[in-house]
């Protein structure tokens, strides 16, 4: 009796493993077509799994990422819908399988991921106090699991986007985390983050891709960030997301001409499910030819980009470089509606409250020959070519009277001698940059001084380096505070190993 008891154990117990064995290759088959975004093949992998399994939450829990990937690209109201659908049924299922056993990790995990998914997805609804408590939940259930089981290294993601996340809410949100007890902290945000990647059976992929963006977006390491996209594109070719993620640092890093074969690859493949990611394609094509100087070329991209985009983000930069473009090949009267157009963009986007300002002064005055040629050149540096860039900057130098362009030159030509490796130069126009009475652009200086600590960065002068920092972060209200902000934090960071 005992052997047949113990036969049937072990034979409950084989199948038990089994299933799960099963589930855990499903979950992985439908991830991957996920992040390949061949998102039917996807769908048909967690439904198997909801059909053998109907009370299993993970069925539903990454069926639901499905729609929040399309969600997050065009804001559809229908896939909106769908996810919560399908990520109300996976808590519900969850919360049901902890009424039971509330030691169940499996149930843990997918509250604290789903909770994680909600406070995504209501934040790009612009819930952001929902999105808070949705967050709470989630670090709630996530550290539940690791206390349970520390080497459950799958929690860590959600834990570590939200810490890194918390730590960037700007001061006038904080009232809000503080209501519902949560804080960040930076460091600890990006070591969980990193702890998924190497170690999570089901997280690699997306902490790759949070990395890729944060050393983009704030820590300001290029090569890092397209160290992760470049893996992430070659193990996933047919996500856009990631291509178009790579082509954007790849224009941060001064390689143009590599990011356009990209994003017109993107154009080209015009994904339904993600117009959004194709509309953001041509409207940097635009730039890129804006960029080359290519006026002509560049106004049919950002059109493309305004008769396709769901949002206003970028729209009032895109109406604002066309009204530039008709004004340099000289037709300003059909560019004057353009300036008027770009007053009307997203204007807690940095580049459409820029385009206001500037469309403000322009709409009333042309641009002058000497500050064609300044925008002329600064595209020169955008586009990499800084020894034509340098050519061009120090035969106009001697050409001005305004001492809003001689700062707005000279500043230029810092950031252009620190690309050719004349540091030391870099460091002199960069001090010539801050001495002008800028009148109105008042972003020269504080670019100026961050430059001039880069440079002295480099000259390995730390000490000069904090000096100018320190008055960099002591300018208020300027163009591009933002990106500025992210850059100096970036060089403290330098400067602090």
């Amino acid at each position: 009796m005992k052997k047949i008891v113990l036969t049937f154990l072990i034979c409950s117990l084989s199948l038990k493993l089994f299933g799960q064995s099963e589930i855990n290759n499903l979950i992985k088959q439908g991830l991957d077509y996920s992040y390949n975004f061949q998102l039917e093949k996807a769908e048909a992998a967690f439904d198997r799994i909801i059909s053998k399994n109907p009370n299993d939450p993970r069925g539903y829990h990454y069926k639901s990422s499905i729609y929040l990937w399309t969600y997050m690209s065009n804001k559809d109201k229908d896939d909106y819908d769908k996810f919560f659908k399908f990520s109300d049924i996976a808590i519900e299922k969850a919360q049901k399988i902890i009424e039971e056993n509330a030691e169940d990790e499996t149930a843990l995990y997918v509250l604290g991921a789903n909770y994680g998914f909600r406070a995504m997805a209501l934040m790009k609804s612009n819930s952001q106090l929902s999105s808070v408590w949705a967050v709470k939940n989630s670090n709630k259930y996530l550290k539940e699991v690791l206390e349970k089981n520390p080497k459950m290294y799958d929690a860590y993601l959600g834990l570590g986007l939200f810490n890194y996340a918390l730590s960037l809410v700007p001061g006038v949100f904080k009232w809000a985390l503080k209501i519902a007890g949560l804080s960040g902290n930076r460091e600890e945000g990006i070591n969980y983050l990193k702890w998924a990647y190497r170690n999570g059976n089901f997280s690699k992929t997306e902490a790759a891709y949070y990395l890729s963006q944060i050393y983009s977006e704030t820590l300001i390491d290029y090569n890092t960030s397209l160290g992760y996209l470049k893996q992430l594109v070659k193990e996933f070719p047919a996500n856009v997301l990631f291509q178009y993620s790579y082509a954007v640092v790849l224009i941060k890093s001064k390689k143009p001409t590599e990011a356009e074969k990209i994003l017109r690859q993107i154009i080209k493949i015009n994904n339904p499910n993600f117009k959004q990611v194709t509309a953001f394609s041509n409207f940097l094509v635009g730039e890129i030819i804006f960029r080359k100087n290519n006026f002509d070329s560049a106004i049919n991209y950002y059109n493309k980009f305004l008769s396709s985009s769901t949002e206003t983000d970028y729209s009032g930069i895109a109406y604002y470089r066309i009204a530039i473009c008709y004004e340099l090949t000289d037709r300003r009267d059909e560019g004057k509606k353009y300036y008027i157009l770009a007053r009307n963009g997203n204007l807690d986007i940095q580049d459409d409250l820029y385009a206001k300002r500037k469309s403000e002064i322009y709409f009333d005055r042309t641009l002058s020959d000497n500050e064609i040629s300044s925008l002329k050149a600064s595209n020169l540096i955008e586009s990499g070519k800084f020894k034509e860039a340098f050519d061009s900057l120090t035969t106009l130098l001697p050409k001005l009277n305004s001492e809003k362009l001689k700062a707005e030159v000279n500043l230029y030509l810092s950031d252009v001698c620190f690309e050719l490796g004349r540091t030391q130069e870099s460091v002199e126009y960069g001090i010539k940059a801050c001495s002008y009475n800028v009148s109105g652009e008042t972003w020269i200086k504080p670019f100026a001084e961050y430059y001039i600590a880069r440079a002295f960065v480099k000259l390995n002068n730390k000490s000069e380096a904090t000096h100018y920092l320190e008055k960099a972060e002591s300018s208020t209200d300027y163009d591009y505070q933002t990106k500025l902000t992210a850059f100096i934090n970036g060089l403290k960071i330098k400067l602090s190993i």
